[in-house]
């Protein structure tokens, strides 16, 4: 624009004085008019910049995002966005491009791992036919602009009138202090909901009612900046209690029960396994047909043995010159069939 001016002010658009004469001529007229169509031409051949640009940062996630629209070019620009320190001097060397010709709404910073603490200028700037906008600028410090995300997990379990939650641990514990706070509620009373804070991620959830489903919430939180992030998604679970007496003693009973069961079972099958069956061969024979063995049956009849002795000799000779005889008696053996056999003592007559 100054050229501009310079050149109408060498061409004579105004007095020797330098300043504008209130009297117009036909070149200082058809130069305004070009002047004019000038900067009106550049004006309507400039990109628009992006606007609205932001940097969404959740923990250590950084995604730039920015709107931009243009009536001629139908949003069909790319962009271009980079960064550097802010307390280095604006110079373009020393921006690290990040994203280059992109056709996207935003672009990943997460990859670059910008240093928490410090403070970083964003650029970024539309291009298209050649053209380029101009540069829109943010200013971004990840500790006083990120915000902390809600805990990726909750691991639950219930127990006897507790519920014990293992939480999982944030990629911001290596940066700064983090605490647990969980809201817990009864499922059937969701209005009346309890506050516990914890300083380690294992959370145990004690001096609960036994047998009751319970729905937990988690978030994190740190005092120092003042951060904090929103609550994970209710997940529930039931407690337990403390067996009564009577439901162990009827258990035990049912045990013992079952057991005696199978043991009978058993003998019923083992007896009859071991039960003896008369072979079919032998239940077909004939009733008269005559035994296969017979046990051999034996009679024997009593007898009497008598002896002379020395003293008794001279009566018993004295006897035999009586009768003439000297009879002794003999055993005999008789078989069930009646016959005789040979005991092996004979009776004799002494001459």
């Amino acid at each position: 624009m100054n050229a501009f001016l310079a050149l109408a002010d060498a061409t004579g658009c105004s007095g020797g004085s330098g300043k504008y004469s209130s009297e117009w001529s036909p070149t200082g007229m058809y130069l305004h008019v070009g002047l004019n169509l000038l900067l009106l031409f550049s004006a309507s051949t400039t990109l628009s910049s992006p606007y609205d640009v932001r940097m969404i940062a959740m923990d250590l996630n950084y995604t730039l995002q920015w709107a931009w629209s243009d009536s001629q070019l139908n949003d069909s620009a790319n962009f271009t966005a980079a960064y550097t320190f802010w307390n280095i001097k604006d110079d373009e060397g020393s921006y690290k491009y990040v994203c280059t010709g992109s056709r996207k709404h935003w672009c990943d910073f997460t990859p670059c791992k910008l240093y928490f603490k410090a403070s970083f200028q964003i650029r970024v700037r539309a291009e298209a036919a050649g053209k380029y906008s101009n540069w829109t600028r943010l200013r971004f410090t990840p500790d006083e602009d990120g915000l902390l995300g809600p805990p990726s997990g909750v691991n639950m379990q219930g127990d006897v009138e507790m519920v014990i939650l293992n939480i999982s641990k944030s990629v911001m514990n290596s940066l700064m202090k983090l605490q647990y706070e969980v809201q817990y509620y009864e499922q059937q009373q969701p209005d009346l909901k309890h506050m516990k804070i914890y300083n380690d991620p294992y959370a145990p959830l004690t001096s609960l009612k036994p047998w009751t489903e319970y729905c937990v919430q988690v978030r994190v939180f740190n005092k120092d900046y003042s951060k904090s992030s929103s609550f994970t998604s209710p997940q529930c679970v039931s407690t337990t209690g403390r067996r009564v007496v009577w439901l162990k003693m009827l258990s035990v009973l049912c045990c013992v029960l079952l057991l005696g069961a199978v043991v009978y079972i058993c003998c019923r099958r083992r007896r009859k396994i071991s039960v003896y069956q008369t072979p079919n061969s032998i239940l077909g024979l004939p009733l008269d047909h005559p035994p296969l063995l017979e046990a051999h049956e034996l009679s024997c009849s009593i007898i009497f043995v008598s002896a002379p002795t020395p003293w008794l000799e001279s009566s018993q000779l004295l006897l035999q010159e009586q009768d003439g005889t000297g009879k002794f008696q003999a055993v005999s053996c008789q078989g069930s069939n009646s016959s005789e056999q040979d005991s092996g003592i004979g009776s004799g007559e002494e001459s």
